[in-house]
């Protein structure tokens, strides 16, 4: 198996063990007393969606089966604006306790780093500008999906996604602005390409 497939896996590895040491942390909680109301719970989360994804792309990677350069772009995107907006905008400012504390560092700062170091190394550069629309899919989805099902559960996963606390215009406000930098990092991800535009490796 070539480096690249090994680092990948690596990266899939520590993403969908975040994502299950989660899971696993929640069958603690009698709130979620059986497995539908855990995973439900957590597909809550575009954190989560965004890691089991992430898993998912790397995982294709490591077997061989290349979702393409365009696809692993646009995770990287995603996990990078995880990461980012975890940390400038939601880290508690204490560390929090037990294992909650591993899959916040592996989904919140190693995945993304993870998936960086990744593209920058290895990554295929044949990008086009055309793909960016294509990426802000994800995110726009997921404001949707998180804007219905807290519309109808009254919980909303994210403070900046609550209409009932700031109203339907801060909200949609919120989200353009949200599109707007998701949009910035994958126009610098679309440069960084030009200036590192080489084939992908095996």
């Amino acid at each position: 198996m070539s480096s690249a497939r090994l680092a990948a896996a690596l990266v899939a590895a520590i993403a969908l063990a975040s994502v299950l040491g989660q899971y696993a942390i929640l069958t603690q909680d009698p709130a979620y007393a059986d497995a539908t109301a855990r995973i439900w719970h957590l597909a809550k989360f575009f954190t989560i969606l965004t890691n089991a994804l992430i898993g998912a792309l790397m995982a294709l990677v490591a077997l061989n089966r290349h979702p393409g350069d365009g696809a692993l772009a646009g995770g990287l995107l995603s996990i990078l604006m995880v990461g980012i907006v975890y940390h400038a905008l939601l880290a508690p400012e204490t560390p929090l306790p037990g294992w909650d504390w591993w899959t916040d560092l592996g989904y919140h700062t190693l995945v993304p780093l993870g998936m960086l170091v990744w593209w920058l190394i290895w990554g295929g550069k044949r990008l086009r500008w055309g793909q960016l629309p294509y990426w802000l899919l994800w995110p726009l989805g997921y404001c949707v999906y998180a804007m219905i099902r807290g519309g109808i559960e009254g919980d909303y996963p994210y403070f900046f996604l609550d209409v009932g606390r700031f109203g339907a215009p801060r909200i949609a406000m919120n989200i353009a602005g949200l599109v707007v930098v998701f949009a910035l990092m994958g126009a610098l991800i679309l440069l960084a390409a030009r200036l590192l535009h080489r084939p992908a490796r095996d």
